[in-house]
């Protein structure tokens, strides 16, 4: 049986090639004598301690500890509390003992990853689609949103078609009716960014997210926009656009009306939330 140190060393080979691939930061993650990686796209010290308090109400015991990386944390984690739904795959490097080795993300993937059908968009129009790459006042994150929601207003049956290909056949409504709806769905606007709109999208985002409030009522935040989605629990650019998307469990489809909507401009923000760990919010004018 391999040592604890020998177990690490194998682990840490496994992390950089996940990160290399995914673009995901990795996590030590210990859970009795099982040692697991996590991953998760935190690339700030906040993010990555909003998700210990989350973790902390599943899990008995829980600690961090921070990597060489400022900006990378270290999750040990003994005791599971109750169930955490997650999605695994395991990864049995060449030329190592067949013992397990899992890669657990934070949040499952709706479907292919970003990058994946890449001949698919090669056309420089799509180019376009990343109006918000020279926003310094944005983060990476935040800016991939501006990317993935203007793909799909450009071309929304190609997107259908490549990165939902899985929901075609699927037995959810909502699933199902978002990929028939984007295969009939004439392009929209590539939205721009305005930063006013930036601004309200943050301030409601940073007042939710230290209250744990849900919801799009505001206390000392200015309303400027025409539509407003929130997102709560997930970090992924293409992650939180596919979910919107979907809007699963929401009657009206509110969340899908408004990213396929007639706007034009676009302000978003990404911030930690008391009760999710992380929470977004995205104003349409």
């Amino acid at each position: 049986m391999e040592s604890s140190s020998d177990q690490i060393e194998l682990m840490q080979k496994v992390a950089k090639e996940v990160t290399a691939k995914f673009r995901l930061n990795t996590y030590i993650v210990r859970k009795n004598d099982l040692i697991q990686l996590d991953a998760g796209d935190f690339s700030e010290k906040k993010f990555a301690r909003q998700r210990l308090t989350y973790i902390k109400k599943a899990y008995k015991k829980a600690g961090i500890g921070k990597s060489d990386n400022d900006s990378i944390f270290e999750f040990y984690l003994v005791e599971k509390k109750k169930p955490v739904p997650n999605k695994t795959t395991t990864v049995i490097p060449e030329g190592k003992p067949a013992h397990k080795i899992e890669i657990k993300t934070i949040e499952g993937k709706t479907g292919e990853q970003p990058g994946t059908f890449t001949a698919a968009w090669s056309d420089p129009r799509y180019l376009e689609a990343n109006s918000a790459q020279n926003e310094d006042y944005l983060t990476i994150e935040e800016k991939k949103l501006y990317y993935w929601l203007n793909l799909v207003r450009m071309n929304p049956k190609l997107f259908a078609e490549t990165y939902l290909s899985h929901l075609r056949n699927s037995q959810d409504a909502d699933e199902s009716s978002l990929f028939l709806e984007l295969q009939k769905q004439t392009p929209l606007p590539v939205l721009k960014p305005n930063r006013k709109l930036y601004e309200s999208a943050k301030c409601h985002a940073t007042e939710s997210g230290e209250s744990g409030y849900v919801g799009h009522e505001r206390n000392k935040c200015t309303q400027y926009f025409r539509g407003e989605c929130c997102q709560y629990g997930l970090s992924s650019a293409f992650e939180i656009i596919t979910r919107l998307l979907i809007d699963k469990g929401v009657p009206s489809l509110g969340h899908r009306r408004i990213c396929l909507g007639g706007y034009t401009e676009l302000g978003v923000s990404i911030q930690p939330h008391k009760s999710y760990g992380v929470n977004t919010v995205l104003d349409f004018k």
